[in-house]
């Protein structure tokens, strides 16, 4: 070949390139490679192509062979650098885009490759400046507006973060990216429909994008909508097999619908082993194993998620959990006051020591500790509830009053769960409320058809906001393991009955204290102090008499059903 033929192939190839033809323009530019070795760019622009074929190894080093002939090509260096990002290489990238603005200071690739490394490189400060220097000149520039909102956030600049998203879609609408961006901004700023409403914007745009999937697959879960959070979790596992959140955060699903629960510790090895000292996959797998009942595998886990962030108090709690279940109580004890002087909630660090004897009870369960407890749990309650542990005081109870023949009217529903006791009384209910703290088992209990009115609500509170004498006829099982001292609750369920209406319930049995917290968490009151109160409310005593509640770990729990009549 010709040097002549050689300058009219590079002309040709160099057009083809430049009109996006460059699986053409690579046959041609090689074939000058070969008679010219060096001849000056050919390397440069065969790294091009090589970058775009998805091959950066080989992008390197075309471009470090042109760059051995022209050192001085600022071109080559600010593609080198973009390179050196796609690498990961990030110190390199950084030290390959100055040496190029060394030589050209307005060369804007080199800048964009540079401000985009500041902010791989988490100094988001220096980013900025960088992306503001771009925008002066170009103050329309999609991706500098895109980079930047992204560091402005990791800054925690959300307000500044939205405006330089705001200021790109009003440029480029049709972008997917930030209008994922700008969602996962309204997602920290608790603006929580304007998050979805740009994760499904960015979903319209580009359908198979896995992180606008998962992104709004968090913000479902957020709302405990956990079938609709996992189908999103897993539209993005499809597309990107290796995305550990993704797994981690699918395992948080499963674990919140009490489903799969192997299946969810796999998730989170897999995410494990794609990203080792994961924090949340670490701290996550450790709570699935203690659902589990694998507190040694899980105390594991705590131990190296502490060692990972030793402030994140609920780590310290739930390892109290664990070491409790292991029988070793004084680093359980220790645990629960690490964890509150870590700053965590002091209701559940003190329930917990409480529950063990080392700190004074509370009159009530603290309401986290109840909804978490039953939110995960809504799906299969009733199966493992009435199924394995053979629960069967809700049926006691509502036996126990319709066997006083009360006449149709209003029911209340204390604590409805999933609503085991609606289909029993419906019989003598001209309406059913039912109250619960978990949304989870009002939406199964509300699936029955029974209820006229359902409220999410602590029950003491929504007794003190009723109206008085609204109901004949108020139900509560398995509802005062939660709440120790009932007095609030008697005078509440009193002043909202009409005269002559029945109060039924059941405790489980203590025979010593008005109330009693319990290892197990839960309180148990004594005959005496449900006499005391009875009389103290204005109730008349109609059934007072033992009974098994359930069945734990093989073993009858004693309890009470409870009949008053308000007098």
């Amino acid at each position: 070949m010709e040097r002549s033929e050689a300058e009219a192939l590079f002309q040709e190839a160099v057009a083809l390139q430049e009109s996006g033809r460059w699986t053409e323009a690579k046959p041609l530019y090689l074939a000058i490679v070969d008679a010219f070795p060096d001849y000056p760019h050919v390397g440069h622009l065969l790294g091009v192509i090589a970058s775009q074929e998805g091959d950066q190894f080989l992008a390197r080093r075309f471009i470090e062979s042109s760059l051995a002939v022209n050192p001085q090509d600022a071109d080559a260096l600010a593609n080198l650098a973009w390179t050196f990002v796609k690498l990961g290489e990030h110190a390199k990238a950084l030290a390959r885009s100055e040496e190029a603005l060394r030589l050209a200071p307005d060369h804007l690739r080199a800048q964009l490759t540079r401000a985009f490394t500041l902010k791989l490189m988490q100094r988001h400060d220096e980013a900025v400046c960088a992306f503001d220097a771009i925008l002066a000149r170009e103050p329309r520039h999609v991706d500098a507006l895109l980079f930047r909102g992204q560091s402005l956030h990791a800054l925690a600049r959300h307000e500044e973060a939205l405006a330089s998203y705001e200021a790109a879609i009003a440029v480029q609408p049709d972008h997917p990216e930030l209008h994922n961006s700008r969602g996962v901004t309204f997602a920290v700023l608790e603006r929580g429909d304007e998050a979805m409403a740009s994760f499904r914007q960015a979903l319209a745009l580009q359908p198979r994008f896995p992180e606008a999937l998962f992104n709004l697959g968090m913000q479902l879960q957020n709302l405990r909508q956990y079938e609709e959070a996992l189908a999103h979790y897993e539209a993005a596992l499809a597309l990107r097999p290796d995305y550990p959140e993704a797994l981690t955060y699918r395992a948080f699903a499963l674990q919140r619908l009490r489903r799969m629960p192997h299946e969810c510790v796999a998730s989170l090895d897999r995410a494990l082993a794609l990203r080792p000292g994961y924090f949340e996959a670490i701290n996550g797998r450790a709570n699935v194993l203690g659902q589990l009942n694998q507190f040694a595998e899980a105390l594991e886990d705590y131990d190296a998620a502490i060692a990972i962030k030793p402030s994140f108090h609920e780590a310290h709690l739930n390892r109290g959990h664990a070491l409790r279940e292991l029988g070793r109580l004084e680093e359980a004890a220790e645990a629960y006051r690490e964890a509150l002087r870590r700053g965590g909630d002091a209701q559940s660090g003190l329930f917990a020591l409480a529950a063990m004897g080392q700190e004074r009870a509370p009159g009530v369960a603290p309401p986290d500790y109840i909804v978490s407890l039953f939110d995960g749990y809504a799906e299969r309650f009733d199966e493992h509830l009435v199924g394995k542990l053979k629960y069967q005081a809700h049926e006691r109870v509502c036996e126990a009053l319709l066997a006083f023949q009360p006449a149709p009217g209003d029911v209340l529903d204390l604590g409805c769960g999933t609503g085991l006791c609606a289909p029993l009384l419906k019989p003598v209910a001209t309406s059913m409320t039912g109250v619960d703290l978990s949304p989870r088992m009002l939406e199964v209990a509300g699936r029955r058809g029974i209820y006229t009115r359902l409220e999410c609500a602590d029950v003491t509170a929504f007794l003190q906001g009723e109206p008085a004498s609204g109901f004949d006829l108020v139900v509560s099982t398995d509802v005062f393991i939660y709440i120790g001292d009932l007095d609030p609750v008697f005078a509440g369920v009193r002043r909202c009955m009409r005269e002559g209406g029945l109060f039924g319930f059941s405790i489980e049995a203590s025979e010593r204290e008005d109330f009693v917290l319990l290892a197990t968490r839960r309180y148990a009151q004594s005959p005496g102090y449900i006499r005391r109160l009875a009389a103290r409310h204005g109730f008349e005593e109609l059934k007072l008499e033992p009974c098994t509640i359930r069945l734990e770990r093989r073993e009858q729990t004693p309890g009470y059903v409870v009949v008053l009549r308000a007098r």
